[in-house]
């Protein structure tokens, strides 16, 4: 493939040096393309999310832990749904990829059909629950769904303030809208009141009006899918005119970016994820901190800047590492894994797998592709993203898809 990358700044070229792996037998390189979105709507979460997935690809290669080069063609395609299936177009025009990381949600679900069809892994940066029915058999994703990280809020608010009123706010998009049914619903089941739901767009520069219907209708939490620009929005504006509440966030609104540069504006507020933050990370004393180590010392980067040295990063990490974990099983199941329907298989062979320290254990079954039932929680006390507690979840098969 031809493709290259966007460029960006902070140093990042966008494309991945690679050096061809040895250690024996055939050392064919692997494409694994990438979709990002660097410059769009979500760019504020997606551009550490795919610095974090090129950093690992270029280790990968250069440390031979594959015995294969990965190829990383990838390009921004601004979270426009239309330049999504163009970039997919052109990756699979000279024959198809085994893999391709992926990001949202509306792009992610609009391909499921056709990666299905064509026997292409996507891993993506959408946690959507309806990714995960028999129907889209080739998607998978390193996290909770996401309605299953509003179900861990839920869960900890019912055991911590049985008597709380909640409320759903999120974006008026596929993303915003997946955890929202399943999460009202199991909302209720733990006998929660739930009020009705508030819409914040990403592009929100305003939280006025939604605060003041979650403060007429009593709200005591809202739980927040979107990302950490709004949230930044919501958080400022319930400093004066809702203080009381406490928002919690899903897996894009916060990072350690946002709580660093508004300390006082994210005090408080709740969070959920199955990995690490960044500071968490490197404490974890595992191979995984050894690359993001490795990663920001070879490209200069300082771990001081938290545009990048973030819980996003991680997330890109866990990502080549997926694919490269993926690759790896159906290598060593004696199959060629650039094979789409070999490197789903070799998906299957993550068990019990904390990618090297930096997430909650990740497994895949045939029928359930949910890697985990367990969330993290944290809380944003003194200006920091502090881990509290795991919430774990039943695995219930009526789930898979809600």
């Amino acid at each position: 493939m031809s493709l290259v990358g966007c460029l960006g700044g902070d140093g990042d070229s966008g494309t991945t040096t690679t050096t061809t792996g040895g250690g024996g037998g055939d050392t064919t390189p692997v494409s694994v393309p990438g979709i990002y979105d660097e410059s769009g709507a979500t760019s504020d979460v997606g551009r550490p999310t795919a610095i974090g997935s090129r950093d690992t690809i270029k280790y990968i290669n250069e440390n031979d832990m594959l015995g294969r080069e990965i190829d990383h063609p990838n390009n921004d395609y601004a979270y426009e749904v239309p330049q999504a299936q163009q970039y997919y177009d052109q990756y699979t025009s000279g024959g198809e990829p085994p893999m391709i990381i992926g990001w949202g949600t509306a792009d992610t679900e609009a391909l499921a059909s056709t990666v299905a069809e064509d026997q292409i892994v996507y891993i993506s940066a959408s946690y959507s629950a309806n990714l995960l029915t028999s129907e889209f058999g080739y998607n998978f994703f390193g996290n909770l769904d996401y309605t299953s990280q509003a179900r861990a809020h839920v869960k900890w608010i019912a055991d911590n303030d049985p008597d709380a009123k909640i409320a759903f706010i999120f974006s008026n998009t596929a993303f915003g809208k997946s955890p929202v049914e399943g999460g009202k619903q199991y909302a209720e089941e733990l006998g929660l009141e739930v009020g009705a739901d508030i819409n914040l767009p990403l592009t929100a520069n305003s939280a006025t009006t939604q605060l003041r219907k979650a403060k007429n209708a009593n709200i005591d939490y809202l739980i927040h899918q979107n990302t950490s620009a709004p949230m930044q929005v919501l958080l400022s504006d319930a400093q004066d005119e809702y203080p009381e509440v406490t928002v919690c966030g899903l897996t894009y609104t916060v990072d350690e970016r946002v709580v660093s540069e508004s300390p006082e504006v994210f005090e408080g507020a709740r969070y959920v994820n199955a990995f690490r933050n960044f500071q968490g990370a490197l404490d974890s004393g595992g191979m995984g901190a050894d690359i993001i180590e490795a990663n920001f010392e070879r490209e200069g980067r300082s771990m001081d800047n938290t545009s990048v040295a973030q819980l996003n990063y991680v997330r890109g990490v866990i990502h080549a590492l997926l694919a490269m974990k993926g690759l790896q099983n159906a290598i060593d199941a004696g199959n060629d894994p650039s094979s789409g329907s070999n490197a789903r298989q070799g998906m299957f062979g993550i068990e019990d797998d904390d990618m090297f320290g930096l997430s909650e254990p990740y497994s895949y079954e045939e029928g359930d592709r949910r890697p985990t039932m367990t969330g993290r929680t944290f809380e944003v006390t003194d200006g920091e993203l502090q881990f509290d507690t795991t919430v774990d979840l039943p695995r219930r098969d009526e789930w898979i898809g809600l």
